[in-house]
């Protein structure tokens, strides 16, 4: 089957593991570079349709056009990845998601949260499925490492490494990684955020030229009382050639997401089995309550309960356990992906 993505690929990778894997050829391109011929149209994520700049009125009313010429010859189906746009604070993009929403002809969630709590937003006629994140099998066998330590000048040396990996994306995450970071029962804790504070936006009236300097001082605002030797931020994309050797020598990854309904570091730790600080939201309760991990209850602030299972996890040695390398097959990429190729086939039939 011919597969249409009306969108450039992400950065992630994730989406790789299963084109890799499939039976199926995906094409990605912009609106114009459709033709009659694809089988499927798969939208990964909305904004990008539209280059992550929102669209006006006007251009809604023409995606809407497209949309009907779409459904007309081919079958459009969403991977839901999350019900709004993760950076739009004032939900500005909702048009565009609603407008997605009613066409449709069918969608893949990444749990059964999803898919209980959003089905109601598409059509009666609208086919659903639940489709797990992939393992980044790809990370393992074909990404080659680069030292993280020598490039950022670090020393992990008798150092309990604590990664939190990808954009932060709030002031809200950052305060829970510094509330998670200080009631981690470890001395000698190093705290690395490669891409840290990108939310914070400078103010137009200081000159580009103060951009580091501006990024410090918010650095020192938000870390106290924290020393620097606790803690190394990185402000930019780190390559993944950096990333899968940082998360290789990490002793704990973080996942700080509040609203999220998904996220791919968790699959990410399951792939280098890692042990995860979980929080109890969106689709990632369900994936963590198959693997028997604890999860953090943000409003109940459960830590103690947390680090002990935590621990307890380690003493067993979990993650070398017969059991737990059994589950992960359920999130191989080649499974994953089949079951992106039988969903396509039943949304055409």
């Amino acid at each position: 089957m011919k597969v249409f993505v009306p969108h450039k690929k992400d950065r992630n990778v994730y989406f790789d593991e299963i084109i890799s894997n499939s039976n199926c050829n995906f094409i990605f391109g912009n609106l114009k570079e459709y033709n009659t011929k694809y089988d499927i149209v798969n939208i990964q994520f909305p904004e990008s349709i539209f280059d992550w700049i929102l669209p006006n009125e006007h251009q809604l009313k023409d995606f809407e056009k497209v949309l009907v010429l779409w459904k007309q010859h081919s079958k459009v189906v969403l991977t839901l990845n999350d019900y709004e746009s993760h950076y739009d604070k004032k939900n500005e993009f909702i048009g565009l998601f609603k407008l997605i929403q009613e066409y449709v002809d069918g969608v893949i969630h990444l749990g059964n949260y999803s898919l209980e709590k959003y089905k109601h937003l598409f059509s009666t006629h609208c086919k659903h499925t639940v489709i797990y994140h992939p393992l980044y099998e790809s990370l393992i066998y074909d990404c080659k490492t680069a030292d993280f330590q020598g490039r950022f000048q670090l020393n992990f040396q008798d150092k309990y490494v604590v990664a939190v990996i990808g954009c932060i994306r709030s002031i809200e995450e950052v305060k829970l990684i510094f509330k998670i970071f200080k009631k981690i029962p470890v001395k000698n804790k190093l705290l690395i955020i490669p891409n840290m504070f990108q939310f914070v936006n400078m103010p137009t009236f200081f000159p580009y030229r103060f951009r580091k300097t501006y990024n410090k001082v918010a650095e020192k605002i938000f870390c106290y009382p924290l020393h620097k030797s606790q803690y190394f931020f990185g402000y930019k994309f780190l390559d993944y050639s950096y990333m899968v050797d940082l998360v290789k020598k990490s002793s704990l990854m973080i996942i700080p997401r509040i609203k999220n309904l998904n996220s791919g570091n968790l699959f990410l730790g399951l792939t280098f089995d890692k042990p995860m600080i979980i929080p109890k939201i969106g689709n990632l309760t369900e994936v963590a309550d198959y693997f028997n991990f604890p999860v953090l209850d943000i409003e109940e602030k459960n830590y103690d309960e947390l680090f002990s299972r935590l621990l307890d996890l380690k003493k067993k040695k979990y993650f070398n356990s017969k059991i737990y390398f059994e589950k992960k097959k359920k999130f191989n990429a080649n499974v994953i992906a089949h079951e992106y190729d039988v969903f396509f086939k039943v949304v055409n039939n």
